[in-house]
């Protein structure tokens, strides 16, 4: 399962983009929401409660100001 969410600017708060991909510790196969709903894997029958997760971070620079003409 991979979920995705987008940068967001909301008044003077940035919020960045963020990517989560869960997997199976046993047998590294991407999950679905069902899955992780019944915390079994469909494939090797391993727990789910504690999936593996692997999250991305988008870090930009954002200007301190900006000059408009």
């Amino acid at each position: 399962m991979i979920i995705e969410e987008q940068a967001k600017i909301q008044g003077a708060v940035t919020e960045v983009a963020t990517k989560v991909e869960i997997y199976c510790p046993n047998c590294g196969r991407d999950v679905d929401a069902a899955e992780l709903s019944a915390k079994k894997c469909n494939d090797c029958g391993t727990d789910l409660s504690t999936p593996e997760q692997h999250i991305a971070v988008a870090v930009t620079s954002v200007p301190a100001f900006a000059i408009t003409f």
